[in-house]
C-alpha cells in the first residue's frame, strides 16, 4: 500500500511531537470517541515500483530494518496524495479509492485526540516485512483507575495482561489469518494482524506499554499488519476494514476499562505483587529460593513452556527444616494478609540429587526461572528466586575476550598467564571458567548448574585422576564453591547424580524421590565423613575480573536482528557478489531469555552501549539495570522501531556483549 521510506527525526513543538514535513489530516469518530490520530512515522520514498521489493532482492524491509535510523536517499520522491481529508468518510473513501492502485501510490494522514494511531513502518510490497503501527489513547479516556497504574510492577502486570487480551480477540475473531492465495503472484495477500505473543513471563514490553509526554499519560499497543494486495495492487477494500473496522473495535474491546473483565485484571495484577513481596522477602529469610506448596513444575514439553495438563504432580515442601512460611503482605479478596507456605532453599551451597527422571532438573529449571513473575495459572507462581541468579554452563566454541579465569585454569604449558584469557573457541571447561567469572563482575549472587550440561573436569577430579595427573591446570570447582560463598557471598544450587564430591562441600541437599522433595542433609554429611575428597577446599578464591569493556566496533555494523533467542546476527559490509561479511553473537546457552524481544533488547542494548563512553562492566550493569526501555533503544529511534523489544536483566544484557568477538577490552 505504501512505499518503503527510512525514519524521519522528530521535533517537540508547542508541547506537542510534530514532523519536520507536512502531514494531511483526517478526523476519525472511533467508538464513542471524538477523533483518531494517525501519524506516518517515515518519508522520503525511493523505490521504484518491481525495483529491490520483496523477498531475496535485497530491498523492502529486509534491508531496511539493519538501518540504525540513517536517512538514505536511494531515488527519486514519489508524489504523495495530497488532497485534505477530514472525515472518517473521506478516509473511507480514500482507502475505497486506492483499491487496485499500484503499489508507489501511498498517502499519509493525521490529527488530535483522544486516540492516536502512528504509523512506524510500511512494507514496501506485499512480500515485504508487515508493516509496524502503534495506537496510544490518554488514561483518562480509557477510563483506567489510578491505582492500577500507580507503581512501575501494577503497571508491567496490567500491560501484560492487556497484551495477552488483545492477542487473544486478534485470534478469536481470526484476524491473524492470511489471506490464501489461489491466484500464484496474482492472487490476494496479506491482510493479517499480528500483536506480539509474549510466553508465560510477565515482563516489561513495548508491545503494550504506558508512556508519559508533555500531554499526560497514555496507553499504547504495537502491532503489525501485512497489508493487503492482490499481486503487487492495493487491496484498498481490505484496507479499509483492518483499518476502520477491526481495528477500532480492538482498541475499545481490548483497551477500554469498562468492556474488560476487571475481575482478572485484578487477580492477574496480585498474582504478581505475591510473588514479587515473596522474591523481596528472600534475603530477609536467609533464602536463595522459595517454592510454595501446590506448585506444577512439570512442562508440557521441552519447547512447550505451558503447565503439564492433567499432573498428579503436586509440590509440597518436606517437614522439617526446609519448610518455611513467608508472609507477604499482599491482601486477599477479604482483606487478608496472604501467606505461602512451601520449601525454602538456603544461602550457601546446596546440592539436588536423585535418581534419573525423578525430577531434579525440573526443579532446577524452575529456580532458574524464577527470577521472573508468570501469568496465573502457570503452576509456577510460587517459585522465586533471588534476582540476580545466572544459569552457568558449559559452551563449547564461544567467543572469550580478556576474562580472568585465573581461580580455575593456571600454570599453562610456556607459562601464559589466564588473567587476561581471550579464545575465539573456547572448550568446554574453559567456557564455564569464563561464564562463571563474567557473571560474577556484573553482580551474580546465585550460580545454578546442572551437572548434565557443565564439563566435568571443570567440576570434579577424582582420586585416580588426582594420583594419575601430576601436573594438571584446571582446578575444579569443587574446591573453589565455598570459598566463593564465605568470601564473595555468592550462593550455588547445583543437580547432580554422578559427582558425589558435592556433598562434602554441600551445607543442605535435596533429594528428588518421583517429584517429591526430601531433605537428605544428615544423611549425605555422614557418607561424606567416609569418603573425603581428592581436591582440598582452596583457602581463597582467587580475584573476580574487573574489566572495561568497549563496544565502539558495533557502530561500524549495518544493523543488528535477533533470530529466535539463539543468535544476533550483525550485519558488516557489502561484499563484491552481493552477500554481507555478517558476524553472529551465540545466544543458544544463555538459558534465561525466555522471549525473542529479550534477544531483541539484548541487540538494541549492544547499540547503545556503542554510543557511549567504555565503562567498568560493574557500572554497565548499575546502568541497565535503571535505564528505560525507550532510552535503551534511542540511537535506532523509540518511534519507528522496527522490532518487538522485552526488558533484558544486566546479566543477560552483558552476557551478549561478552560474546560479542569484536569486543575490546580494558583491565581497570
Amino acid at each position: 500500500m505504501f512505499r518503503n521510506a527510512h525514519r524521519l527525526g522528530l521535533t517537540n513543538t508547542s508541547k506537542r511531537v510534530c514532523f519536520t514535513n507536512s502531514l494531511n489530516k483526517v478526523s476519525l469518530s472511533v467508538c464513542g470517541y471524538p477523533s483518531l490520530q494517525v501519524r506516518q512515522m517515515s518519508d522520503n520514498y525511493y523505490k521504484n515500483k518491481y525495483a529491490r521489493g520483496g523477498r531475496g532482492r535485497g530491498g523492502g524491509a529486509a534491508a531496511n530494518r539493519y538501518d540504525h535510523g540513517s536517512v538514505k536517499e536511494r531515488g527519486p520522491k514519489i508524489p504523495r496524495i495530497s488532497s485534505e481529508i477530514s472525515t472518517h468518510t473521506d478516509l473511507s473513501s480514500l482507502l475505497t479509492s486506492i483499491d487496485r492502485a499500484p503499489y508507489d501510490r501511498h498517502y499519509k494522514w493525521t490529527n488530535g485526540l483522544p486516540i492516536e494511531l502512528f504509523v512506524d513502518h510500511i512494507q514496501s510490497d506485499p512480500f515485504a516485512q508487515p508493516s509496524r503501527f502503534h495506537v496510544r489513547l490518554p488514561l483518562t479516556a480509557v477510563g483506567i483507575p489510578d491505582e492500577v497504574y500507580s507503581t512501575k510492577l501494577r503497571t508491567v502486570a496490567f500491560c501484560d495482561y492487556t497484551n495477552r487480551h488483545v492477542l487473544s480477540l486478534v485470534r478469536n475473531w481470526r484476524l491473524d489469518i492470511v489471506a490464501q492465495s489461489g491466484g500464484g503472484f496474482h492472487g490476494p495477500k496479506g491482510g493479517d494482524f499480528k500483536v506480539y505473543e509474549p510466553k508465560q513471563q510477565v515482563l516489561e514490553r513495548s508491545s503494550c506499554s504506558i508512556v508519559e509526554d508533555s500531554n499526560g499519560s497514555h496507553l499504547e499497543l504495537r502491532f503489525q499488519i501485512t497489508l493487503p494486495a492482490n499481486g503487487r495492487s492495493i487491496s484498498g477494500l481490505k484496507a479499509r476494514e483492518l483499518l476502520l473496522d477491526h481495528l477500532p473495535r480492538i482498541v475499545d474491546q481490548g483497551m477500554v476499562w469498562s468492556n474488560q473483565n476487571q475481575e482478572n485484571i485484578l487477580r492477574h495484577i496480585r498474582s504478581v505483587e505475591v510473588q514479587e513481596a515473596l522474591r523481596n522477602q528472600l534475603d530477609s529469610k536467609n533464602l536463595v529460593a522459595f517454592i510454595g506448596n501446590g506448585s506444577i513444575l512439570p512442562r508440557m514439553s521441552g519447547i512447550d513452556p505451558k503447565p503439564m495438563t492433567g499432573s498428579s504432580i503436586v509440590f509440597k515442601a518436606p517437614d522439617g527444616a526446609l519448610e518455611t512460611t513467608i508472609d507477604t503482605g499482599v491482601l486477599d479478596d477479604d482483606g487478608v494478609p496472604i501467606q505461602v507456605t512451601g520449601m525454602g532453599i538456603p544461602k550457601g551451597i546446596t546440592v539436588i540429587s536423585g535418581g534419573g527422571f525423578h525430577g531434579k532438573s525440573t526443579l532446577l529449571k524452575a529456580i532458574e526461572l524464577g527470577v521472573y513473575n508468570v501469568v496465573p495459572g502457570d503452576g509456577r507462581e510460587l517459585v522465586v528466586t533471588h534476582p540476580q541468579a545466572f544459569k552457568i554452563r558449559a559452551e563449547d566454541g564461544r567467543s572469550v575476550v580478556g576474562t580472568d579465569v585465573s581461580p580455575f585454569i593456571n600454570n599453562l604449558p610456556g607459562g601464559n598467564s589466564t588473567s587476561s584469557f581471550s579464545s575465539g573457541d573456547a572448550s568446554g571447561s574453559t567456557s564455564m571458567a569464563a561464564n562463571i567469572q563474567e557473571a560474577l563482575e556484573i553482580g551474580a549472587k546465585l550460580l545454578v548448574i546442572d551437572e548434565d550440561i557443565s564439563a566435568t573436569n571443570l567440576l570434579v577430579r577424582d582420586v585416580k585422576m588426582e594420583r594419575l595427573i601430576l601436573r594438571e591446570t584446571i582446578e575444579p570447582f569443587v574446591g573453589k564453591v565455598s570459598p566463593l560463598y564465605t568470601q564473595h557471598g555468592v550462593s550455588t544450587v547445583i543437580v547432580v547424580g554422578s559427582c558425589g564430591d558435592y556433598l562434602n562441600v554441600a551445607d543442605t541437599v535435596i533429594g528428588m524421590d518421583n517429584y517429591k522433595p526430601e531433605d537428605w542433609s544428615e544423611r549425605a554429611k555422614q557418607i561424606a565423613v567416609e569418603f573425603p575428597n581428592a581436591v582440598q577446599t582452596a583457602a581463597s578464591f582467587g580475584q573476580i575480573p574487573a574489566r572495561i569493556l568497549d563496544l565502539t566496533r558495533i557502530k561500524e555494523s549495518k544493523g543488528i536482528i535477533a533470530q529466535g533467542t539463539g543468535k544476533l546476527q550483525i550485519r558488516k559490509e557489502k561484499m563484491r557478489d552481493g552477500s554481507y561479511n555478517d558476524d553472529e553473537v551465540d545466544l543458544r546457552y544463555l538459558e534465561q531469555l525466555v522471549e525473542e524481544g529479550q534477544a531483541n533488547m539484548c541487540g538494541e542494548t549492544l547499540i547503545h552501549m556503542s554510543s557511549l563512553s567504555p565503562k567498568a562492566v560493574c557500572e554497565w550493569a548499575s546502568d541497565l539495570e535503571t535505564t528505560s526501555l525507550s532510552d535503551l533503544c534511542k540511537v535506532s529511534g523509540w518511534y519507528g522501531l522496527q522490532k518487538d523489544v522485552v526488558r533484558a536483566r544486566p546479566l543477560e544484557l552483558l552476557a551478549t556483549a561478552n560474546r560479542f568477538r569484536d569486543l575490546a577490552i580494558k583491565v581497570r
